[in-house]
């Protein structure tokens, strides 16, 4: 293992140790004020389990569901308790020595009752958040590709992406989407990656078969995989699975949809590397293209919506993709789109065009404070 990525393992690792540390002695502070008799040798072994349930179930692969779904929520309420407890804690150094805060609720920072603020209000947003990444949001995009000779007018396109498929995933609440999704008789259904959370989960598979046997599109289902496919090294067995399925699976390709009148292309992801079992590295978008006919329309899949102007140079006229999620978290849009052109929604440059949805499902906790899950519908109209 390469020492230097050895080291910063550690280094993170003992930064959430001491934010853990924190956030637990905060909360104990809270309950204690309200609790007297709350014993350390009670709080502490509980908060401990909780806390690292999350890396215990993830790096030591322990096959426990109740201590997996632990550890995806203990994300969000970690989040959420530490940014509250360091405000709660910036005002009471503030108030030292200007006086902020009224004489009445002064007593809440000195007998520590100020902390339960933070449990409260934690509890709210994880139940406002539960709520939101069940609640599905249909963005629409009127799109028109410009120049092209085509014997297609328009064509009603859905893209979905980030299932996250698991035995954590709600499989109900997708297979519901997938019937709302065929009732919409898209022409092509679009699957911008990470469909599947790191491997194909066969304690659930029944459930996995009845989201994609829900989806149904005139002209087909294209798809591409994430990084998260990668990361169980069973990209082949997902591959095969979703074949399987009907889905046409593009892997550095590109194909014909719609009687040949527009191209379909699919890249691997941008952080697949070394993790690929197929082919040592992606193909540029250009070696992608090389045989196409670019006066017909051309979309790309591309999970990650990295490298786009080496799309639009290569003459791509749609780009869909997702990953981002769009922060699902706040504050995390901060760095997504930091990172990112957009981190949801859509850009255009000229005759090129870029759409990133925050997806379907979730990473982490199954905990949306940021956006919804979303089936973006595209009316796309082609000119010639």
């Amino acid at each position: 293992m390469n020492i230097a990525f050895l080291a910063l393992g550690i280094l993170i690792l003992l930064a959430y140790l001491m934010l853990n540390f924190y956030v637990g002695l905060r909360s104990y502070h809270g309950l204690k004020a309200f609790m007297p008799s709350l014993p350390r040798v009670v709080f502490w072994p509980i908060f401990l389990v909780i806390a690292f349930s999350f890396i215990l179930g993830r790096v030591f692969t322990i096959e426990l569901s109740f201590f997996n779904t632990l550890g995806m929520y203990w994300i969000a309420v970690f989040l959420y308790l530490l940014m509250f407890y360091i405000l709660i804690d910036l005002i009471g150094l503030l108030n030292t020595h200007f006086k902020l805060v009224p004489e009445t609720w002064r007593h809440y920072w000195r007998s520590k009752k100020v902390y339960v603020f933070g449990l409260v209000l934690t509890i709210v947003i994880l139940v406002f958040g539960s709520w939101s990444a069940q609640t599905i949001r249909m963005s629409q995009y009127n799109l028109e590709i410009k120049n092209k000779t085509t014997d297609i007018s328009k064509i009603k396109a859905v893209l979905i992406a980030d299932l996250h498929l698991d035995s954590l995933a709600n499989t109900t609440h997708l297979e519901k989407a997938a019937h709302e999704i065929t009732s919409l008789n898209p022409d092509i259904i679009l699957l911008a990656g990470d469909i599947f959370e790191n491997y194909l989960d066969l304690d659930v598979i029944d459930e996995i078969d009845g989201i994609f046997d829900a989806l149904q599109a005139k002209h087909g289902i294209y798809a591409v995989l994430g990084n998260h496919e990668y990361y169980g090294g069973q990209d082949a067995q997902i591959i095969e699975y979703l074949e399987q399925k009907g889905i046409v699976v593009l892997v550095d390709e590109v194909t014909e949809a719609i009687d040949g009148d527009l191209y379909i292309a699919g890249r691997n992801d941008y952080g697949s590397g070394h993790m690929m079992e197929i082919g040592e590295r992606r193909k540029s978008v250009e070696d992608i293209l090389i045989d196409v006919d670019h006066s017909k329309p051309i979309i790309l899949l591309d999970h990650q919506p990295q490298e786009v102007k080496e799309a639009s140079t290569a003459g791509v006229d749609l780009m869909l993709s997702g990953h981002t999620h769009g922060g699902q978290l706040f504050p995390i849009q901060i760095f997504t789109k930091a990172l990112f052109i957009i981190d949801r929604g859509h850009w255009q440059d000229e005759n090129f065009n870029l759409v990133v949805t925050t997806g379907l499902g979730t990473w982490g906790p199954p905990v949306r404070t940021n956006t919804k899950s979303e089936i973006v519908i595209m009316d796309i109209t082609f000119s010639d």
